[in-house]
């Protein structure tokens, strides 16, 4: 059956060195962890870390607080970073240590929400800023309005998401006139210390230089604790483990095809609506050796994944199969075994939604067993 394995000592690497990073700039780590779902494993393996012990999740949808050991829940500040006016709405029907801690706010019909809740139930609010990425958030001017005049909210600072939707990198005059603002909150609002919240992996050359030091209080990160990677740059960050999750499926069959065998026949769209072909057409000329697999693209798409095996060549998926070329492997694969890929971001995500997908841990040297 199609499985999905988290190699346990890479991300614990990745996760050290961005809390290293944190601490090089005097700002604490918030993992965010909705790609996973804030799977219970995997945030008890972050909280038993004994130099690190993760303090703070952040999840895209409430719900998955729900998932956790109970234990964990309650030691965690757990962070709605998509809050929706329906999430609010219901945090009095969950358990108290399932409540969210904190949310991120773009909009005013969220805050008066949040005022309708019995003031124990409130959770902490951070405004989240528009700086140009042009998906959610409040002007500058709009933030100290709403400072000022939602006196019975716990607003303790402001957040800020850089190359999310429109790809705007972050910089450091936009950081300081963002840790200025938050300065201005904090004053208005009599705290004790300020806070900007800064999302995400993007931010990591800034990091490495220290700049963010005296100017963010949180860096969130997910993709470069997970992945070791920086998809707003395009690039893999220096030193971190990439190869840090991998996804296998089931062998359903293997055959040798022969494509002589669909001459004289015309080609219409695939299951998927696409075309037909792969890019190199010696995987589909002459006779070809196969094997057919227990995921499709609801699983997992075959472009965000990378076999183990460099023989092995994905050409082609329906909703629920994978086929892929093994003519070359020197592994000879029979029915019943796996062949192992790694993931990358979107493919993990989509495995962890999937309920029939298990996911464990396991140890860097038996991801390369299959």
């Amino acid at each position: 059956m199609a499985s999905c394995f988290i190699i346990k000592g890479k991300v614990l690497h990745n996760y050290r060195l961005w809390n290293d990073l944190c601490e090089k700039n005097n700002a604490k780590l918030n993992v965010v962890s909705k790609f996973c779902l804030s799977n219970p494993s995997v945030i008890r393996v972050l909280r038993s870390v004994p130099d690190y012990p993760c303090h703070a999740i952040a999840d895209s949808n409430m719900e998955n607080f729900s998932r956790l050991e109970k234990e964990d829940a309650a030691h965690l500040v757990k962070c709605v970073i998509k809050t929706r006016l329906s999430d609010i709405k219901c945090i009095p029907s969950l358990p108290p240590e399932y409540r969210p801690d904190r949310l991120y706010v773009s909009d005013r019909a969220m805050l008066a929400a949040i005022a309708d809740l019995p003031k124990p139930l409130r959770p902490q609010v951070v405004l989240i800023a528009e700086t140009g990425d042009m998906k959610d958030g409040f002007l500058p001017a709009e933030i100290l309005e709403i400072v000022a005049f939602w006196k019975e909210l716990d607003i303790i600072g402001i957040s800020v998401n850089f190359s999310c939707l429109s790809g705007i990198l972050p910089d450091i005059t936009t950081i300081q006139n963002l840790a200025q603002l938050a300065q201005t909150v904090r004053k208005t609002r009599c705290l004790k210390s300020p806070f900007l919240s800064i999302g995400g992996t993007v931010v990591y050359d800034i990091a490495v230089s220290g700049g963010l030091k005296g100017l963010v209080q949180e860096i969130r990160v997910g993709e470069g604790i997970f992945f070791g990677y920086n998809s707003s740059g395009g690039s893999a960050l220096p030193g971190f483990e990439t190869k840090t999750i991998a996804f296998e499926g089931e062998v359903l069959e293997v055959s040798d095809k022969d494509f002589s065998l669909q001459k004289g026949h015309e080609a219409g769209f695939t299951a998927t609506g696409g075309h037909g072909g792969v890019s190199d057409e010696k995987f589909e000329t002459g006779v070809r050796r196969r094997a057919v697999l227990d995921f499709g693209v609801l699983a997992a798409s075959a472009s965000d994944l990378t076999p183990v095996d460099t023989g092995v060549v994905p050409v082609g998926q329906t909703f629920d199969f994978t086929v892929v070329d093994v003519t070359d492997c020197k592994k000879d694969f029979h029915t019943g075994e796996s062949i192992r890929f790694f993931t990358d971001y979107a493919s993990a995500s989509f495995c962890m939604m999937n309920r029939f997908i298990p996911c464990t841990f396991i140890e860097e040297d038996s991801c390369y067993e299959r």
